[in-house]
């Protein structure tokens, strides 16, 4: 593998890390078409050009990442209480989310490995995109009707979604914000809550792959820098440029759009016959 497949790839993962697509199937397909790579080669690529978007998120929503571990270890017993400003909130909410994506990731893949060992995800995930349209024409007749403000509840209910992205194909990014936008959560801040929440799993998935692998199939170190470096830089544009879209964006538009990008996935497998 050259410097040209490490670019290519990090585009293609720092773009599809943030958008309703498994970004390591991405980098797994483009990578076995273009590269001739293996699946093992392929995989532990993706994984480490997993580190970019960790230091776009890291950097880019640092702030929200300090504020939620002063409110696990400050004030502990005040994370089931929504009713402060926006910071608190959110923050509270982070905590929350991913507390229940930790408990909840382990049954899931237990689960996983035991009932989906022959289906992918895909499915899954598109009918999540189908409910969302449903969803699109809801919130288009009831347009009017105010956003539904962040609780313990919703933080739950992501954190648990966002453990299903360990079955393969499901995108973390697609199942969370499909999440949030299903229980009334404004498209802009279910996308920024999305992110946020992406850095702990990316480390999680990170460390869990290397102790289970031993390795990351032989990638050079030289390679990996250059792939990391411009997957933060594609990660970093994306999540401005998704951002900027749903607050410019109708909600409904929106919503349909994500629902969409949501079938994208099976549509190309049984596109593609595989």
């Amino acid at each position: 593998m050259d410097y040209v497949a490490a670019i290519v790839l990090g585009v293609i993962q720092g773009i599809t890390a943030w958008i309703p697509v498994s970004s390591k199937t991405q980098v797994l397909l483009a990578g076995n078409a273009f590269f001739n790579l293996s699946f093992a080669q392929a995989i532990a690529f993706a994984l480490i050009l997993h580190v970019g978007d960790l230091l776009a998120a890291a950097v880019k929503y640092y702030r929200e990442y300090v504020e939620a571990l002063q409110e696990f270890f400050l004030r502990p017993k005040k994370l089931a209480d929504y009713s402060g400003g926006e910071k608190t909130v959110n923050a509270r909410f982070l905590v929350a989310s991913l507390v229940a994506s930790v408990i909840a990731a382990l049954p899931v893949y237990l689960g996983v490995k035991k009932i989906f060992t022959s289906i992918s995800g895909e499915p899954l995930l598109a009918l999540v995109g189908l409910i969302l349209l449903v969803m699109a024409g809801i919130l288009y007749r009831a347009r009017r009707k105010p956003a539904a403000p962040l609780t313990l509840k919703t933080a739950l209910l992501t954190g648990v979604a966002q453990a299903l992205a360990v079955i393969p194909g499901i995108s973390r990014s697609g199942i969370t914000q499909s999440a949030l936008l299903l229980q009334g959560v404004e498209p802009e801040k279910a996308i920024r809550l999305s992110f946020v929440m992406s850095l702990p799993l990316i480390v999680a998935a990170i460390i869990g792959f290397y102790l289970v692998e031993g390795g990351f199939a032989g990638w050079t170190a030289e390679l990996a820098l250059i792939g990391i470096i411009v997957s933060a830089i594609a990660s970093w544009f994306t999540m401005d440029a998704l951002t900027a879209l749903a607050r410019r964006v109708k909600p409904w538009w929106f919503v349909a759009a994500i629902g969409v990008l949501a079938m994208v996935p099976l549509a190309l497998k049984l596109f593609l016959g595989d």
